[in-house]
């Protein structure tokens, strides 16, 4: 079976589920919408880019952790055990599972891009706008990877605990709530340091006027290797695989 005959076999499970994805779509939408009426986002203005990118990958985030979930309240179902039959290597199941987080973090995406454009008039460049939503998807995937991992290796009851550690105490803290600028010296180098920022840095940078830099795509792919490992040793361990 190949990576993708897997993802497309997992998604058709989790688009039995449509609560699932509407929850993950109605959260980051309403906060962003909320956040930029009260002006507690970004430089305090309804039209700021910042803001917009800022939820939107918030809503990313949710969406990949949540998935983490998903995949711990399979394991008691069996459904993992039944994986160890079919032709994959540990990695290919990590990736498949990787992608069906990445496709149902895309929905919250659009949703928060969407609003900020028709109900806040966020205005941005035809390719602002293109490289903006393409880094948003693809930039997520080493959280994504981080959710895969979560899953496999912990209870549902542990998942959702650890889901929500990293889902808002990295948001908060890569800023994707407030401008790490406004956090003291100390804790703005945290901040850098962490996958979530990056990942935002990529999309704010292009808002910006530039393209991203070559630190913030080495930090990234660093984040997502070490997810990676983990994320493999923790599908061996769900599964017993040698």
């Amino acid at each position: 079976m190949t990576i993708g005959a897997y993802a497309r076999l997992e998604m058709m499970r989790i688009l039995r589920d449509p609560g699932y994805l509407i929850m993950t779509l109605i959260s980051p939408l309403t906060m962003y919408l909320v956040f930029t009426s009260l002006h507690l986002t970004g430089q305090g203005n309804r039209a700021d880019p910042y803001s917009m990118v800022g939820m939107a990958a918030f809503g990313a985030v949710g969406a990949v952790m949540t998935n983490g979930v998903a995949i711990a309240e399979d394991k008691p179902l069996g459904w993992i055990r039944q994986l160890r039959v079919l032709p994959m290597r540990p990695t290919d199941a990590v990736l498949g599972r990787t992608l069906c987080a990445m496709a149902v973090s895309l929905p919250p995406i659009l949703a928060v891009c969407l609003a900020a454009a028709l109900i806040n008039g966020v205005s941005l460049s035809a390719g602002q706008w293109v490289a903006v939503l393409a880094l948003l998807w693809l930039g997520i995937a080493p959280m994504a990877v981080l959710g895969t991992g979560v899953g496999y290796l912990l209870t549902a009851q542990q998942a959702q605990m650890a889901g929500l550690t990293c889902y808002m105490g990295l948001s908060l803290l890569g800023g994707l709530w407030f401008p790490i600028a406004k956090f003291p010296a100390w804790l703005a180098d945290i901040a850098e340091a962490t996958p979530v920022n990056r990942y935002g840095q990529l999309s704010w940078q292009v808002i910006g006027g530039h393209a991203p830099s070559v630190g913030t795509i080495a930090v990234l792919a660093a984040w997502a290797a070490l997810f990676v490992a983990f994320a493999t040793y923790a599908y061996r361990r769900s599964t017993g695989a040698a």
